[in-house]
This record gives C-alpha cells, structure tokens and sequence, in this order.
C-alpha cells in the first residue's frame, strides 16, 4: 500500500540518569534528504542515524531532532603542573640576572606558558549510548511510518474513486463520439439542402465521404484505450509496496496528454464538456501524488 511523504514521530528511550528523545518529521521532497539536529556530544552518532532512518524511508525531506535529558555535565578539571612551573621561574629568574632586570616575576607570567594549566580530558559517556539513542529512534520511525501509512490510505482511497469518476466519463465520451458521427451527418445534409434550396441533388457519395472524413479526424478510440490501459497500470502501481511516487506522477502526465488530445481532436461540444472535467480530476490526482513516497 501507498505511504505519504509527510508525517510526524516521535519516540523515547531510558538512559544512565536521564532519558533520550527522538523527533521525526517528513515533508515532500523529489529525492531523500535528511537533516539532524543533535547536541554536541551526539554528533558522533550522525552517520549512524542517517544509516538507519535511510533504511526505512527512501524518499522525502526529512528534519530529526534529538535531545538529551540527563545529569549537567561536570565542570572540568584544571591540573597545575607545579614542577613545570618550578622550571619556568627558574629559567625567569635566571633571565633577569644575566639581562639585570628589575621587574618582579608574577603568577600571571608563569601560568601564560604552555602546559602549565591544563584541562583533564573528561571520558565521553555519550560514546556508549548508541543502543538508547537506536531505541528512541526506532520508536521514532515506527510512529512516523504508521502515520504515513494512515495518510497513505486515505490517499488510496481518493485516488481510486477519482480513477472511477474518470472511467465513468470516459464511458461517456466513449457513447457521445459515436453519437457525434451521427448528428454530423444529419447536420451536413441539413445544410446543404438549406443552401441549395432544392436546385442541387444530393450526392449521397460526397456526404458520405464528409463524414468518414469527419469521423476520421474526431476518432479518439486509441486515446481512450491509452487512458484505459493507463488507469489500470496506475491501480496496480497503487497497490504496490515499495516507493511508487515517481511512476505514479509519470502515468498521471500521460493521462492529462491523453485527455488534451482528445479536447483537441473532437468538434463536439459535449465531449468537450466532459474532457474538461477529466482533465479536473486528473489535476487533482497529481496533486495527490506529489505526496506520495
């Protein structure tokens, strides 16, 4: 069954002292792109999270978000290094002696040379989280899919009696073109009996070859069968599991060149009527179908 593009999930997961949140919302999109806003100390898990939303969602725009609710992260450590220090001074004072300075050496001299104030590197919980963060983020996906598929459904089911109202009209089309042919006819020898006001025969072989020329000209069958074997390849893509959206736009452009041709070729008002409104419903079911993954 068909799955629309757009759509919202959102899953959470327990983590050491805190909790993990997953949101997940789709929106129409050509291709599959993606964007995650993660905080600092989850940009590790970027690629890993583009691996498995890739996995379940092949076409789209999608904006993730994560957020973390845990402990505040401790302040970090400073280490004086007071033999390197020692060295320093030393080095400081040995300088003024030989060059006979008098200034004073400070604290703010000492500790401006390197390593002698450093930062303890803090170990990176976050790297073992990966098993919460894929559980916040299969819950996600898996309330995102669902509603896709809810909107997917009622897609189909729009879709489908749009496709029934087309079949119908174009049964009318169908009926009215024959129709045509006769009414043409009847039309021509009317007139022309108008015309000649009875001082020319009728050449019952001109007329007939008029309207077998008129007939030719305004003859749609091979368009209503196109459109026929279209609508049933679009029935078929519809039921289809896997990502349809492009194909299903392609047969719809189809359709429209079909019924334009045939608004283009018929003379009959009437048809002309009905080729309009087709046409209506066939706009409709591309607007649908851009949604469509």
């Amino acid at each position: 069954m068909i799955r629309s593009m757009t759509g919202f999930g959102r899953g959470e997961a327990p983590a050491p002292r805190g909790k993990i949140q997953v949101e997940i919302k789709t929106l129409n999109h050509r291709f599959f792109e993606i964007s995650n806003r993660l905080p600092e100390n989850f940009v590790i898990f970027d690629d890993k999270i583009r691996t498995e939303v890739a996995k379940k969602i092949k076409r789209g725009k999608v904006n993730l978000s994560l957020t973390y609710e845990g402990p505040r992260k401790a302040s970090p450590k400073l280490i004086i290094d007071k033999d390197l220090a020692r060295r320093y001074r030393k080095l400081l004072l040995q300088l003024k002696r030989s060059l006979k300075l008098k200034d004073d050496i400070s604290v703010s001299q000492i500790i401006s040379f390197p390593n002698v104030i450093t930062v303890e590197e803090q170990p990176k919980e976050e790297v073992k989280l990966w098993p919460n963060v894929k559980r916040a983020l299969d819950r996600a996906l898996n309330s995102l899919l669902k509603m896709r598929q809810e909107e997917g459904k009622r897609l189909y089911k729009d879709i489908i009696k749009r496709k029934n109202i087309i079949l119908k009209e174009m049964f009318l089309v169908e009926r009215r073109s024959k129709l045509a042919i006769r009414e043409y006819r009847v039309k021509l020898i009317k007139k022309i009996r108008e015309l000649s006001t009875g001082r020319i025969s009728l050449d019952k072989g001109r007329i007939e070859l008029e309207v077998a020329f008129f007939a030719k000209n305004s003859d749609v069958s091979e368009e209503l069968t196109r459109i026929k074997a279209h609508l049933g390849s679009f029935e078929d893509a519809l039921r289809r599991e896997d990502e349809v959206g492009r194909k299903l736009d392609f047969i719809a452009q189809e359709l429209h060149r079909e019924i334009n041709t045939i608004g283009q070729k018929t003379g009959d008002y009437k048809i002309t009527q009905v080729a309009i409104a087709i046409k209506g419903e066939i706009e409709k079911i591309r607007e649908q179908v851009q949604n469509i993954e």
